[in-house]
């Protein structure tokens, strides 16, 4: 491994930074102070500075400039024509931007990775497997890492780290791995390398304090301050109590996926403990949105006992309605969040404020609305650049295409500072969407979670998947009834509208089994007013009625098809109808 280019280097820094490098050399990172000190064209003038400065703002949490960090590392190696760091450095890269969903390249580095340990597995230092080992856990990038289990990609991370006397990153591949799935690590060539890590922890900090919490001990706040920030916010999520308290993780974190599934967890707990069984299931479906890309498991034992707990939970209270539309806005039974938009797009658009009141954008141009419900409706209020333009403003020259994007991007971004939501956008790594803290909720969102949640609990107790339905059916309406002749919103219509069918179709059957007539001629009404086209409603109304014995209300019901078929379709009601009724 070289030392930095002279010429790069200002000849006043040239001894302090052969110092630091020979400090990065001899395994230890620089001095954060000290590295903080040099200008910026000295450490980007020295590859070994770029890794061990990368290296830093990853256990600090600052993902981003890592990113920009560790591309110039990679630079500098090939330039160094040093192949073995370049791969180190690409490993880094790759496993960082996997961490925070950011595909842009990762599935052609990932390949190339997986190539190079074919070619020359030896030669690939730790965080290259170690890179491949998390490309596994993602559903879009697993399929193309198929020469090894993603236990023995993190087997091979864990011997080279070791291997290269690399104890630090030695011991967090270990956390890693168990908190990917702690219970085959008792064992075998795991144990062993936990009894290499005892030996390693009297001289290293950190190595005891994970060494400490691979034996199951509650960590101490001591120990995770010894941590990098992912694994001290993940760690301190695993006990009861830490599940009560963590709140939203901080900077940058925030884009690493698996630190929002360990955050997505404890607030599903946090809420179910405080009875807030609406904003459970939010969080309970953001939690299952991350685990269909990225799925371990230890996350997917916690799914299954959520999804458990939310259902006894909703069994012991009575349903409430968490985002109800009236004549004056939207309501709410849980106090807003200070600084957080509310957002309804069902039944027409419209902002609410910290305060509940009505806070009206005014739009300019229609694309520029477009894309705000756009956003609005992907996961995490985000997507990918490219498929926004694709969506929002079809096919073209690219740099015209580009030039419309950043023009409404442009009024979106006033529009919404304009109503007290400075730098509410944020574009970056090639996705476009709302930074975290301005969203309070939206009723899409709060749709579908709800109704997701029911359908999941449907099969096994009906009785608390009625109380989802029944929250989430009060919450339905056109969507973006304001927005006419939007092509890209019809398929969201549709979806809604057959979620809603079956809600319905599903509390008339819930109440009928009750025998409770009250409800069921209300849930069945409502099918029917929502779908007067579904002949299949009017028979679920004339059968309940029937099986009571109420001939009279079968007939009538009956009589108010036989008019909806002649007056708006020109027929008459189908003959497997009229048997329901008449018997013959």
């Amino acid at each position: 491994m070289r030392l930095s280019f002279q010429s790069h280097i200002p000849e006043s820094l040239k001894d302090l930074v052969l110092e630091l490098e020979q400090s990065v050399l001899n395994g230890r990172l620089p001095d954060k102070d000290t590295l903080g000190r040099l200008p910026e064209r000295a450490v980007f003038g020295s590859p070994l500075l770029l890794r061990a400065g990368s290296v830093r703002l990853i256990l600090e949490g600052r993902l981003q400039e890592a990113q920009e960090w560790l591309q110039a590392a990679i630079k500098g190696f090939a330039l160094q024509a040093d192949h073995v760091e370049m791969l180190s450095m690409i490993g880094l890269l790759t496993l960082l931007n996997v961490r925070i969903g950011d595909f842009h390249e990762t599935e052609t580095l990932l390949q190339f990775l997986e190539e190079e340990t074919l070619r020359y597995g030896e030669g690939c230092g730790g965080f290259v497997w170690w890179a491949l080992a998390r490309g596994r856990c993602w559903t879009r990038t697993a399929p193309i890492l198929q020469t090894l289990s993603t236990d023995e990609y993190f087997a091979n991370a864990a011997d080279r780290f070791r291997e290269a006397g690399d104890d630090t990153w030695f011991a967090y591949l270990l956390l890693d791995r168990w908190l990917y799935g702690a219970d085959d690590m008792r064992e075998g060539e795991w144990a062993k390398r936990i009894g290499d890590l005892r030996k390693r922890a009297a001289l290293h900090p950190e190595c005891g304090a994970v060494l400490s919490i691979l034996g199951g001990a509650e960590p101490t706040e001591e120990e995770l301050m010894r941590l990098p920030s992912r694994y001290a916010y993940m760690v301190s999520t695993m006990s009861g109590q830490g599940t009560e308290t963590a709140g939203p993780p901080v900077s940058d974190l925030r884009y690493d996926v698996e630190v929002q599934l360990f955050a997505a967890r404890a607030n599903v707990s946090r809420k179910l403990a405080s009875g807030e069984r609406s904003d459970a299931a939010l969080s309970l479906r953001q939690m299952e949105l991350l685990l269909e890309e990225m799925s371990t498991p230890r996350t997917s034992v916690w799914l299954d006992r959520l999804k458990a707990e939310i259902g006894e939970a909703i069994a012991c209270v009575p349903p409430i309605a968490p985002f109800s539309v009236h004549s004056d806005g939207l309501s709410a039974g849980a106090e807003p969040r200070p600084g957080r938009l509310r957002i309804q797009l069902m039944s027409g658009i419209r902002l609410f404020g910290p305060d509940g009141a009505v806070v009206p954008p005014k739009w300019k141009r229609r694309k520029s609305r477009e894309l705000l419900v756009y956003l609005l409706l992907q996961p995490d209020y985000r997507a990918l650049r490219d498929q926004v333009v694709g969506q929002l403003f079809g096919e073209g020259e690219p740099s015209k295409l580009a030039n419309h994007l950043y023009v409404s991007l442009h009024e979106l971004r006033n529009t919404l500072a304009e109503i007290g939501f400075e730098d509410a956008i944020e574009v970056r790594g090639g996705l476009i969407g709302f930074r975290e803290s301005v969203i309070e909720v939206v009723d899409v969102e709060q749709y579908m979670t709800l109704s997701r949640v029911g359908d999941q609990l449907w099969a096994d107790d009906k009785e608390p998947s009625a109380m989802l339905y029944m929250d989430a059916v009060r919450l339905y309406g056109l969507l973006g009834a304001d927005m006419p002749n939007v092509d890209w919103i019809e398929r969201w219509r549709s979806q809604l509208l057959e979620r809603q069918t079956v809600m319905l179709r599903r509390l008339g059957e819930y109440y009928a089994g009750l025998a409770d007539d009250s409800h069921t001629e209300q849930w069945l009404s409502a099918w029917i007013e929502l779908r007067p086209d579904q002949e299949e409603a009017y028979q679920a109304m004339i059968r309940y009625w029937k099986e009571r014995g109420r001939h009279a209300e079968a007939v009538g019901w009956y009589k108010r098809l036989e008019r909806m078929c002649r007056d708006e379709l020109g027929t008459e009601p189908l003959e497997e109808t009229k048997r329901l009724v008449w018997g013959v």
